[in-house]
This record gives structure tokens, C-alpha cells and sequence, in this order.
């Protein structure tokens, strides 16, 4: 039974209902399938978007916390700084007062010394005069070959003394 239908025309109830059975299998996928697909698809999205915005947080969270570490390291560093100044000063304030502390020793020292050798000069006159009195007595006795009351012989070569030293100083006061 050759016909002289074109064999495409046979095959038109098959892929018309190959085309029906389609669009029913797209209907039930629609009303049964698509939306736990489509309802899967978008909690994956938007868990994935919620992923995305923690990290973004996070970022700006390490940002925030790069920022204090920063301004800590800034701040420590300025303490350091004031450190050492309020050591360099306080080093200086030490060396002054040290430096005063010597001079003042060293002008005590002199003025202890200066008087020690007032001292020392005064009470060297005051032997020496009595030398002098022992030897002009001791001279006196010679000379007059007789001895004298001793009180008196230190009476007068006091005086002669005391007039010496008076017409030798000139008036000069030391």
C-alpha cells in the first residue's frame, strides 16, 4: 500500500503528539517541579548572596580593626616618644643639679679651705711671734746678763712687736 501521501504527513500525529505530551510534561514540571527547582535555586542565591555580604562585613570589620591596630601602633608610638623626652629632660634636670650640686661643693670646699688657711696663717703668726718673743728674751738676757722677771720681758717685746706690725702692715688689713 504505497500511497502517494509524502511520508512527513504520516509522521504528523506522532509529533503532534510528541509536541502535546511535551507541552503536558511542561505544565506538570510548571506546577510541580519549577517552583521547589526555582525555590531551590533562589535559597542558593540568596544563601550565597548572604555569604557575600558576611565577607563583605567581615572586611569591613578587619578594615575597622586595621584602622585601631594603626591608631594603637600611632599611640604607642607617641608614648614612646614622650617617653624618651620626659628621659631625656629628666636626664638633664639630673646632670643641671648634679653640675650644681659640684659647684656648690667645690665653692664650699674653697671657702672651708680659705678659712682653714686663714686659720693656719693666724695661728703661724701667733707661734712665730712667740718664737720671736722666746728669741728676743733669750737675746735680752744675754745682752744684759741678768734675768729679768719674764712677764716683763714679754710685756716689752710685745710692745716692740705691736709697734712693728703696725708701722710694717702700713694700715693694710688682710
Amino acid at each position: 500500500m504505497e500511497s502517494s501521501t509524502p511520508a512527513w504527513v504520516a509522521q504528523v500525529p506522532i509529533v503532534v503528539t510528541h509536541i502535546i505530551g511535551f507541552i503536558i510534561a511542561v505544565l506538570v514540571l510548571r506546577r510541580f517541579a519549577w517552583g521547589p527547582i526555582l525555590q531551590l535555586l533562589d535559597e542558593r542565591r540568596a544563601k550565597i548572596q548572604g555569604e557575600f555580604d558576611r565577607i563583605e562585613v567581615s572586611k569591613r570589620e578587619v578594615a575597622g580593626l586595621r584602622e585601631q591596630y594603626d591608631a594603637q601602633l600611632r599611640d604607642i608610638e607617641t608614648q614612646r616618644r614622650a617617653k624618651i623626652q620626659e628621659g631625656v629632660t629628666e636626664g638633664r634636670r639630673v646632670g643641671s643639679e648634679i653640675q650644681e650640686q659640684a659647684r656648690s661643693d667645690a665653692h664650699g670646699v674653697m671657702v672651708r679651705s680659705r678659712e682653714e688657711t686663714a686659720r693656719e696663717r693666724d695661728q703661724a703668726q701667733v707661734t712665730l711671734r712667740n718664737d720671736m718673743v722666746e728669741m728676743v728674751i733669750k737675746a735680752t738676757e744675754q745682752l744684759l746678763k741678768e734675768q729679768l722677771d719674764p712677764e716683763q720681758h714679754r710685756r716689752m717685746v710685745d710692745d716692740y712687736l705691736a709697734g712693728l706690725e703696725t708701722a710694717g702692715s702700713g694700715g693694710d688689713t688682710r
